[in-house]
């Protein structure tokens, strides 16, 4: 599914829970994405917190809901050509990673959707029908607005948000009945637009505790104004008069305007990347990351950063060699040359590694390992540009992620030379993962770290990973 995704996050005065939900973000969303913040005239120090973090932000006076969010949404989809784009208020987070993948997928099949929090199944269940996913959403008549996904091409047929509503009430209602007017995000009822059905996601967010900078007084007057304006023609601008338009026009620019958040490093795009080891996450990060998986063979074996130069070096003598195997938990460990065996032997369920196990599956092994290192070399000597990686941890049993300080730097060079000896013709990079301060002039090397905790889920770290691959601008040619 080819498309652009956008993420916004509209706030007022909430810096510190925006502070949150903008780490959930940028922790569990694993598709590269176009981000933005809609500030409406923070008095809070929200601005600042923002231009800190280096997050986008398009501001300009306290001008209500409607304002704010048409401010996110032309940005997203007129200036950054956006074709998915998920909204969220600042006190909604997503709680999983990979959780924006059924959103561009219920985004697609239907233009426009809705996020039901489970609080809100639990106290106000109005369900018509659905299971809360992209294939069978909730139906329900009530209106959310914690998350919202829209299509651009859906986007285009029915408008912006009307600016007619002030500050806060109505305005999502009115604008979500225009997307069923038009026939995206649920069902319709054409004599009684109020009464439609609309569709939504359950799951993958969560919502955090927060007060309404709204009243009674503001809602009822916009009730009015929603009866009023009910069976206008389809299609908002986002604001109503010139002076209006010239405001708009003016927070755009200014936000186009401030510095790139990210440094602007060329994108980096290579015909294949190959996990060199240590840790087994490496070849899961690629493939969850570019959605093919590297060649597997430093996914059987553990081996120390020494012995990966010595193995390159030799042509891989003393791969699988049995001198001095012993076991090491359920996996198996040569005193030579410290390679750690974990992935590469069949077991049953319940079954221990053994010495002899290695032994008896020694030919398979050799076969398997040699096609391995033959995928390799193919690669190499066919592609024009490859990545290679190689990550810090390279024991079996390390709790942590990163490079502790008082160990010993490993020979980078020595790597780089080893491949360049082994593929003259080739054009490579070394990506080093979370060798801490590591760095070097030598531009086939690039450092980077996954800004993970030490100990953290699995899922967490492979997000680490993928944020890594994004800052860096890593791509794979299709």
């Amino acid at each position: 599914m080819a498309g652009k995704l956008g993420i916004g996050i509209i706030t007022y005065n909430r810096r510190d829970t925006l502070k949150e939900v903008i780490a959930s973000v940028q922790r569990y969303t694993c598709t590269s994405f176009e981000f933005v913040v809609a500030d409406d005239g923070s008095s809070d120090g929200t601005p600042d917190m923002l231009k800190q973090m280096n997050i986008p932000c398009v501001t300009g006076r306290n001008k209500g809901i409607s304002w704010n969010r048409n401010r996110i949404l032309w940005y997203l989809k007129e200036e950054k050509q956006c074709d998915w784009m998920i909204i969220l208020e600042d006190d909604c987070f997503p709680t999983f990673f990979g959780w924006e993948r059924p959103w561009i997928d219920a985004i697609e099949r239907y233009g426009h959707i809705n996020f039901m929090p489970e609080i809100t199944i639990e106290i106000d269940n109005d369900i018509s029908s659905g299971k809360g996913t992209p294939e069978d959403p909730y139906i329900a008549p009530m209106h959310q607005a914690f998350c919202i996904g829209y299509h651009a091409k859906a986007l285009s047929y029915v408008g912006y948000l009307d600016v007619r509503f002030e500050r806060y009430g109505e305005e999502h209602v009115e604008h979500t009945q225009r997307f069923l007017r038009a026939g995206y995000g649920g069902l319709a009822q054409h004599l009684s637009p109020e009464r439609g059905q609309l569709f939504y996601l359950r799951g993958g967010l969560d919502t955090l505790p927060s007060h309404s900078h709204g009243n009674h007084e503001l809602a009822m007057r916009n009730q009015a104004i929603h009866e009023a304006i009910r069976y206008d023609p389809l299609y908002r601008h986002p604001w109503r008069t010139d002076e209006q338009m010239f405001e708009f026009r003016e927070e755009i620019a200014a936000a186009l305007s401030r510095p790139s958040p990210e440094p602007q490093e060329e994108a980096q795009q290579f015909d294949s990347i190959i996990s060199l080891g240590g840790d087994e996450v490496v070849n899961q990060a690629i493939e969850n990351s570019f959605g093919r998986p590297g060649p597997g063979l430093f996914g059987q074996f553990m081996a120390p950063f020494h012995t990966l130069v010595s193995l390159l070096q030799h042509d891989f003598a003393g791969l699988l060699s049995t001198n001095c195997l012993y076991g090491l938990h359920n996996a198996l460990r040569c005193r030579d040359t410290l390679i750690t065996y974990h992935n590469c032997l069949e077991k049953s369920a319940g079954e221990h590694a053994s010495v002899e196990m290695f032994h008896e599956q020694l030919p398979i092994l050799r076969h398997r390992f040699h096609s391995m290192i033959q995928e390799i070399d193919t690669l190499c000597r066919t592609s024009q540009r490859v990545l290679f990686v190689r990550s810090w941890r390279d024991n079996l049993f390390y709790a942590g992620q990163h490079r502790p300080a008082h160990t010993a730097q490993a020979n980078f060079t020595a790597l780089v030379e080893a491949i360049a000896a082994r593929y003259p013709a080739l054009d490579f990079k070394i990506l080093f993962v979370n060798f801490g301060d590591a760095s070097t002039a030598d531009k086939r090397m690039i450092f980077a770290n996954t800004q993970t905790p030490d100990v953290c889920s699995k899922d967490e770290e492979l997000a680490g990973w993928n944020t890594m691959f994004s800052a860096h601008k890593i791509t794979l040619s299709s």
